[in-house]
C-alpha cells in the first residue's frame, strides 16, 4: 500500500518540465488560474523565449544595416629599428672591377591613416534577407506561444498533484485519528475482559500502517508542493498557498463534455509555427534566384602616409580613390541552379510535413477525447466504490466496538478501503491530467 500510495502521488510529475526559481519572502496564494498565468512569464523557458524574441528582433536591425553606410578607420605606427641593407654592383665604364655598394632603402619612422566608405547600391539579398529576419521574429513568437502552453500544462499537472497530496494527507489523519481512538477503546475493553490480545495487537498493527500512511503522505506533498513551485519558477523554499480546492476543481471536469466537432486544427500553434516556416522557405527560395543578378557597391578611400628619420622633418603623401565594384556570377557549372531546386524540394517537403501536421493533430484530438472519455468512466466508478469501501469499512468498525465483528474483519476492510482510495487518486488525477491534454489539443489552454 505504501508504496502504491507513493506512485499515486508521483504518476503525473515525471514529465513536467524544469523552470527558473526566484528568491523567497512571505507566503504567496495561488489559484490554478493565478499560478498558470504567473508561471507563462515567469517560467525558466516562457523567459529563455521571451530573450529569443528580443534577440531576433535585434537580427533584423543587423540586416538592415547591412544596406546603410559603413564606415571603417585604421592607422599604424612604425620605427625600423634595423633597416635592411641592399647591394648594389656598379661596374665602372673603364672596366676596372665591379664596386659593391651597401645602402639602405626606407626610413627610420612612418605612419599611416587610412579611411573607407562604402554603401551597397544593389543586393536582391538584401530586402529578402530583412523580410526574412521578420519572419523569424514571428516564429520566435509564435515559439513562445508554444512555450507558455507547454508550462501551463505543466503547472496544472504539479496544481493537480499538490491538491490530491493535500486531501490525501487530510484522509490519512482522519482514520489514524480513528484507529488510534478505536485502539483506545480496545485495550480498555481488554484489560476489562470483554476482549483478546489478539484483537489489540492487531489495532496497534493498524495504527502502525496509518501513522506510516500519513508519514509518506507529509513527505509526497512536501514533494508536490515543491515540483509545483518549480514548475511555476518559484524558489523551493518560498512558501506558497493552494487557494483552489480539489473539489472546486473536479466539479466542472465532470460536468464537462467534449465537443471537437466544429475544431479547426488550422488553428492549432503548432500548425500555425508551421505555415510561418513556409513562408520563411519561400523567402529562401527567392534568395537562392535573386543569386543569378549583380552586386554593386559604391567606395571612397582615403590615405595619409607620413615618413622621415627624424620626427621633427618628415615628409608626407595622401591619395583618394571613389568608386564602384560589381559583382556576378557568370558560369557556375549549374551549382546556383542546382541550389535553388534545393531549396524548392525542401518547400515540398515542408508542404508534406504540414499535412502530416493536420492529420496528426486530428489524430492526437481523437485520442484525447478517447482517453478522456475513459478516464471520467473509470473516475465516476472508482468514486463511488471509494465511498461504498468506506461505508463498509465504517460499519465494520462500528461492528468492532460493539463486539459484533473480529478485528481481522476490521483490518480487511481498512485495507479494502485505503486499496480502493489509492485508486481513486490514480484515477482523480488521470481525469484532470487527460482533460488537460484535451484542452490542449483543441488549443484551449
Amino acid at each position: 500500500m505504501k508504496i502504491k500510495l507513493i506512485t499515486a502521488l508521483l504518476l503525473f510529475t515525471s514529465g513536467l518540465a524544469p523552470l527558473a526559481a526566484q528568491s523567497s519572502g512571505d507566503s504567496l496564494a495561488f489559484s490554478l488560474q493565478q499560478a498558470m498565468e504567473y508561471a507563462s512569464e515567469n517560467a525558466f523557458q516562457s523567459k529563455s523565449a521571451t530573450y529569443d524574441i528580443e534577440a531576433a528582433e535585434k537580427r533584423v536591425w543587423e540586416y538592415i544595416a547591412i544596406g546603410l553606410p559603413q564606415v571603417n578607420a585604421e592607422g599604424q605606427v612604425t620605427n625600423n629599428l634595423s633597416i635592411q641593407e641592399n647591394v648594389i654592383t656598379m661596374t665602372p665604364e673603364d672596366g676596372s672591377e665591379p664596386i659593391r655598394l651597401k645602402t639602405q632603402f626606407g626610413q627610420q619612422y612612418n605612419w599611416n591613416a587610412t579611411g573607407n566608405v562604402s554603401q551597397l547600391i544593389f543586393d536582391g539579398s538584401y530586402l529578402l534577407g530583412i523580410k526574412a529576419s521578420r519572419i523569424y521574429v514571428d516564429i520566435s513568437a509564435k515559439n513562445k506561444t508554444k512555450t507558455q502552453i507547454d508550462v501551463r500544462q505543466s503547472v496544472a499537472e504539479a496544481y493537480y498533484v499538490a491538491l490530491v497530496a493535500k486531501k490525501n494527507l487530510e484522509t490519512f489523519r482522519k482514520n489514524l485519528e480513528v484507529n488510534e481512538q478505536t485502539l483506545k477503546e480496545t485495550e480498555a475493553y481488554f484489560n476489562n475482559g470483554f476482549r483478546e490480545m489478539t484483537d489489540v495487537d492487531q489495532l496497534k498493527l493498524m495504527v502502525n500502517n496509518s501513522r506510516n500512511l500519513v508519514l509518506d503522505a507529509e513527505r509526497q506533498l512536501t514533494i508536490a508542493e515543491a515540483v509545483l513551485k518549480y514548475s511555476m519558477g518559484l524558489s523551493i523554499e518560498q512558501p506558497i498557498k493552494l487557494s483552489d480546492d480539489i473539489d472546486f476543481l473536479l466539479t466542472p471536469v465532470e460536468a464537462y463534455s467534449p465537443q471537437s466537432n466544429g475544431f479547426d486544427v488550422k488553428t492549432h500553434i503548432d500548425y500555425s509555427i508551421l505555415e510561418t516556416q513556409e513562408d520563411a522557405q519561400k523567402t529562401i527560395i527567392k534568395n537562392e534566384q535573386v543569386q543569378y543578378l549583380p552586386k554593386i557597391n559604391a567606395f571612397y578611400n582615403i590615405s595619409y602616409i607620413e615618413f622621415g628619420d627624424e620626427f621633427s622633418n618628415m615628409d608626407n603623401t595622401n591619395s583618394q580613390m571613389l568608386g564602384l565594384s560589381l559583382s556576378m556570377p557568370i558560369f557556375t557549372s549549374g551549382m546556383r541552379h542546382a541550389k535553388v531546386k534545393q531549396e524548392k524540394i525542401n518547400y515540398l517537403k515542408l508542404q508534406n510535413d504540414m499535412r502530416m501536421m493536420e492529420e496528426g493533430l486530428k489524430q492526437q484530438l481523437m485520442v484525447a477525447e478517447s482517453n478522456f472519455k475513459n478516464a471520467k468512466a473509470t473516475y465516476l466508478n472508482d468514486k463511488e466504490g471509494e465511498a461504498i469501501a468506506f461505508r463498509i469499512y465504517d460499519r465494520t468498525r462500528i461492528k468492532f466496538t460493539k463486539g459484533l465483528a473480529s478485528s481481522t474483519e476490521l483490518s480487511q476492510n481498512e485495507g479494502q478501503y485505503i486499496q480502493s482510495q489509492i485508486s481513486y487518486i490514480q484515477s482523480t488525477l488521470n481525469l484532470l491530467d487527460t482533460h488537460i491534454k484535451y484542452q490542449k489539443a483543441i488549443n484551449q489552454l
